[in-house]
């Protein structure tokens, strides 16, 4: 049995301490050991993992000192720890698996590789579309053709924050803090997954995990009050010939709109995630065919499954991790190259932003911030392939080009 610890269960450790339970009901693994900085702020929490015998500690390094049995260190914990916790827990002999995204710079990515490299121990982020047997659908279907020559992947990511989202933690909507570089945008946590989906299926072109850009241009835009980016779009030349294309904004008004889709030379394939609506495919072969969903509850698609791959692979009955440290570092290129010179522009004091209450659920109010004409753009770019400049938006502002070669020097 895999013996698991999690340090941090604020906020996405929820979901990290779920998954471990159903892997406990599945006689898989167990839970050992907690370490939080601040155990104290969650009372109800503890009081059940002390009641289940789970060992509690204030910090990571406190439990490792400890010298308690741990197979796995599980850190769903802020994006600028992800790559400083890791390399010390790899480092001491431990096997990890970080939330997403994997760090906050390509740099740190890379170090985080090499670590797991130089340790020979397992180094997984939790990039939970990994495991999507929809994901794993479309890698095959790219694989054999039956698009033709992929040409373009896209996504469209829109919904919407209120000021409480950012006001949750000192790091929250954060370029830096001070002189740590932390990178909390919109592409870089809330819908990381969908850029990191994309690379992934365009992979499959030649058999690897991730495609990797060549060059990127992107438009990084505050509808919010805060440093980073909350609504973007970007284009990438990947290295596999494909085109790719993300666009998201969390100053999007109503319903949340998430689609995905697959273009090739023979046929495309499109799912709208949210509102859920079924596959629509388009190729040679196509007819009748069934996709399964994107996520399947505690199944494939989700954190649970994550866990399940590794526990899967420590006990030798999977070959290799769903998603490694490895496999991100195409990811990490996006997104450096994207936030390049920390081009983001402001639109929190113009004329273009809508601000209304919302009353939260303690019946404390909030305010929500709407970028006038996003979803409109948003879908236009979806489908086209061209940038909010290059569609005319009034707010928008043309981007350059960033090679990847330049971020590397």
């Amino acid at each position: 049995m895999v013996k698991i610890a999690i340090v941090g269960i604020g906020g996405f450790g929820a979901a990290y301490l779920h998954a471990v339970s159903v892997l406990e009901r599945e006689g898989s693994a167990c839970l050992a050991a907690v370490a939080d900085t601040r155990l104290e702020a969650f009372p109800e929490q503890v009081a059940t993992l002390r009641e289940h015998g789970v060992a509690l500690f204030p910090s990571h390094t406190a439990l490792m000192d400890s010298g308690i049995a741990v197979d796995l260190m599980t850190m769903p914990l802020p994006i600028f720890l992800h790559a400083p916790l890791t390399i010390e827990c790899l480092h001491r002999g431990k096997h990890v698996l970080v939330e997403k995204p994997p760090a906050a710079t390509l740099a740190q990515a890379v170090a985080m590789r090499d670590a797991a490299l130089a340790s020979g121990k397992h180094c997984g982020v939790g990039f939970q579309l990994s495991t999507s047997r929809w994901v794993s659908t479309v890698r095959d279907l790219v694989a054999r053709g039956a698009l033709g020559r992929l040409t373009r992947v896209a996504a469209l990511c829109l919904g919407e924050r209120d000021d409480a989202y950012y006001a949750r933690s000192p790091w929250a909507g954060k370029l830096r803090l001070g002189d740590t570089v932390v990178r909390d945008g919109s592409m870089n946590n809330p819908i990381a997954h969908y850029l990191h989906l994309l690379l992934r299926v365009a992979g499959a072109v030649d058999g690897r995990a991730t495609a990797h850009p060549v060059a990127v241009e992107a438009e990084l835009y505050a509808g919010h009050r805060i440093d980073t980016e909350d609504t973007h779009t970007l284009r990438a030349e990947l290295d596999c010939g494909a085109t790719l294309h993300f666009t998201g904004s969390m100053c999007s008004p109503g319903e949340a709109y998430y689609a995905v889709r697959i273009e090739g030379t023979a046929g495309s394939i499109t799912l709208q995630v949210f509102p859920e609506s079924p596959t629509v495919a388009d190729f040679p072969g196509a007819e009748g065919m069934e996709f399964p969903p994107i996520m399947e509850e505690d199944g494939p698609g989700t954190t649970t499954a994550i866990f399940r791959n590794y526990v899967d692979v420590l006990d030798g009955r999977a070959p290799a991790l769903a998603c490694s440290i490895e496999d991100t570092l195409g990811f990490a290129e996006v997104v450096e190259m994207a936030f390049n010179g920390e081009r983001i522009t402001p639109l929190w004091n113009t004329a273009h932003i809508e601000r209304s209450v919302n009353t939260l659920p303690d019946g404390r109010e909030s305010h929500l911030t709407h970028l006038r004409g996003i979803a409109s753009y948003g879908r236009e770019a979806f489908a086209s392939g061209a940038l909010f400049s290059e569609l005319g938006a009034p707010w928008a502002v043309a981007p350059q080009r960033v090679t990847l070669d330049a971020v590397m020097r």
